[in-house]
């Protein structure tokens, strides 16, 4: 009698067919690990990666199929014979084949543990060696310990992190992208669309984005996401990569969780130049999509011309980094050409509003000559965008101003409901509020953007106009630590130390200044040589005679104009410096909002002429109280 034949399952047993599932599958694994490490190191698409799963998930029946059709024997390939037929394999070229496909699932396993340890120990611990710590910014308050960039670029494995660290899950910091073109030139161009990049995250209402100011001294670091994340206190952290090659571009983006150092998406885009705006915004809502927020979409993205585009780059590149009136009129130039080049382009107008209002800040411009053109321009921004932040910050801050209080504040609350995460917004916002509730808008602001000096001289400002004196030290150290180059950072960290009756301190704010303009280098002397006047009587005349030399110059800007009355009522020149403030206030009316509370004016008050200004600029009294100069959107 024939025997049985076997059951199904002991057929597939028969043929290895199950042995050969586990193999493949285990070995797709591990070449679906390679390829998405290996890929990005040679700029391999995103794509590329998908399309091997893709085939090799195709493949998994089709091995399957092909194990149980055909067998491997010592002959070679050939057709699996039914178990009752003469040449059906014997039970010992069956084993001896068995033991075979073992030997190879347990040495894929074994490779697959071993790149499993290799990802999660070696790198790790490769990297927690090489990554350097966090620098903590000395004596100051609000800033979450940022750390100091290194150099080279940012390492993509993964890093077992501390269970202390627990930032919140909606945080995000944008890292400056790569500039893949080899010309240093053009870093302006992948620094403008990080930038822009992290103004479109900003307004998902879901996320809080740092700000750029503080990112983009993340350029080149050698630091780990995770040690990057740890120091800004975000939960996760973009980099990318920028290739323009004629009127193409090509973005690369990884999404890292700084907490584990893992990947949580990536992919890459390819477009024309003239819809980089739509490309910016698929990375946001792709970015929404992956962190499980809603994507904040304001409209369909424009079409920009790629020229104009470029110049507003250019543009922008230079205000980022300007501090005195030379760099905002090239920038002025700039705007103007991009827009004779696309009239249509909003960002151009309203970057060309902005230029006319910080010119009024580093020149000798007045404000009632500036604002005209500055307000001409917004308004073209807002009727080509209505939601354009840029233009509708530089119309609050020209309301503000001009006094326009009520308007002013408006206008920041309807900035900062479409781009909570825009810190400047929050700068100026706190300007127009109640002290208390200023200062809480200003620590917004300052956790925003930990490196933006002027979040620390407002916060600085703020609590001289509270009386917490020492708490304003931390700030203005910090402030002098992040601008020293500027004249009003020394100027700043003197009073405080004055303040606090440490007057040699106040003297050796002015050695921390690295002023880097003539002006600058003048007012840091003049102001040394007051503050040792008041520890040596003998130099008073030499410090008089330095300030009236300050007083004669003809590029005396607003800003140092405030920086000379201090050194005036320093030196006991409490006359000229009552008839000064009352051109000062008039040119530059933010800078007065205090009046009655800031700690310099103290020898002023109570006569006659300085009430009147109190009455006519001071807002603390009115229950607003700004701190100091609006910034520039």
């Amino acid at each position: 009698m024939a025997p049985d034949k076997p059951g199904f399952l002991e057929e597939l047993k028969r043929r290895h067919v199950w042995r050969v599932a586990v193999a493949y599958a285990v070995a797709a694994w591990v070449l679906v690990q390679i390829a998405t490490q290996v890929f990005p190191f040679f700029n391999i698409p995103n794509v590329d990666v998908r399309l091997v799963i893709v085939l090799l998930a195709i493949g998994f029946p089709v091995a399957v199929v092909l194990a149980w059709i055909y067998e491997v024997t010592p002959e070679g390939i050939r057709r699996t014979a039914p178990s009752d037929a003469l040449e059906a394999r014997s039970q010992q070229v069956h084993r001896d084949i068995g033991r075979k496909l073992n030997a190879i699932i347990v040495a894929v396993l074994v490779l697959a543990v071993a790149l499993m340890g290799w990802r999660l120990l070696v790198v790790g611990n490769g990297e927690a060696r090489s990554g350097s710590g966090p620098d903590v910014a000395a004596a100051t308050p609000v800033r979450p310990a940022a750390a100091a960039p290194a150099s080279t670029t940012t390492s993509k494995a993964p890093t077992l992190r501390a269970t202390s660290f627990n930032p919140p899950a909606d945080t995000l910091v944008v890292l400056p992208f790569a500039n893949l073109s080899g010309d240093k030139s053009q870093q302006y161009f992948s620094d403008g669309i990080t930038e822009e990049l992290t103004n479109a995250l900003g307004q998902n209402t879901g996320l809080r984005v740092i700000a750029w100011d503080t990112a983009s001294h993340y350029r080149d670091t050698a630091q780990p996401a995770t040690a990057i994340g740890e120091a800004l206190n975000v939960a996760n952290v973009l980099t990318g990569k920028i290739l323009r090659e004629g009127n193409e571009i090509r973005v690369i983006v990884e999404l890292v969780n700084a907490r584990t150092g893992f990947q949580v998406w990536s992919d890459q885009y390819d477009d024309a130049l003239a819809n980089v705006f739509q490309v910016q915004d698929k990375i946001s809502a792709a970015i929404a999509d992956a962190l499980k927020v809603k994507f904040a979409s304001l409209g369909p993205a424009p079409t920009v011309n790629p020229q104009a585009h470029d110049l507003v780059l250019q543009a922008n590149a230079l205000m980022d980094k300007a501090h005195s009136a030379g760099p905002f009129e090239q920038a002025r130039k700039l705007f103007e050409q991009a827009i004779a080049l696309d009239p249509g382009y909003a960002d151009a107008h309203a970057g060309l509003g902005a230029t006319w209002f910080d010119l009024t800040q580093y020149s000798t411009l007045p404000l009632k000559d500036a604002f005209s053109k500055d307000r001409e321009e917004l308004h073209k921004a807002l009727a080509l965008d209505p939601h354009n932040t840029r233009a509708l910050l530089g119309l609050a801050i020209a309301d503000q101003s001009e006094g326009k209080l009520a308007a002013a504040r408006a206008g920041y609350e309807r900035v900062l409901a479409i781009d909570p995460s825009y810190a400047n917004a929050h700068l100026n916002y706190a300007l127009v509020l109640p002290l208390q509730q200023e200062q809480a808008q200003t620590l917004e602001a300052a956790q925003l953007d930990p490196d933006n000096a002027t979040a620390q001289n407002n916060l600085a400002t703020t609590e001289l106009d509270l009386g917490e004196y020492t708490q304003a030290l931390g700030a203005a150290q910090a402030l002098m630590r992040l601008d020293p180059h500027s004249a009003d950072s020394a100027m700043g960290l003197a009073l405080v130390n004055s303040l606090l009756h440490r007057g040699t301190d106040a003297v050796k704010a002015f050695d921390l200044a690295q002023p880097n303009t003539e002006l600058a280098k003048a007012l840091v002397a003049a102001g040394r040589l007051t503050y040792q006047s008041r520890l040596d009587p003998k130099l008073h005349v030499q410090a008089l005679d330095a300030v009236e030399a300050l007083r004669r110059r003809p590029d005396l800007d607003p800003s140092s104009t405030g920086d000379l009355l201090q050194l005036e009522l320093a030196l006991g020149q409490d006359a000229t410096a009552l008839e000064q403030l009352s051109k000062f206030c008039a040119d530059f009316r933010v800078a007065c909002n205090d009046l009655s509370v800031y700690p310099e004016w103290r020898p002023l008050r109570g006569q006659p002429t300085f009430d009147t200004l109190v009455r006519q600029y001071d807002t603390v009294s009115k229950s607003t109280a700004p701190a100091s100069a609006a910034t520039t959107p």
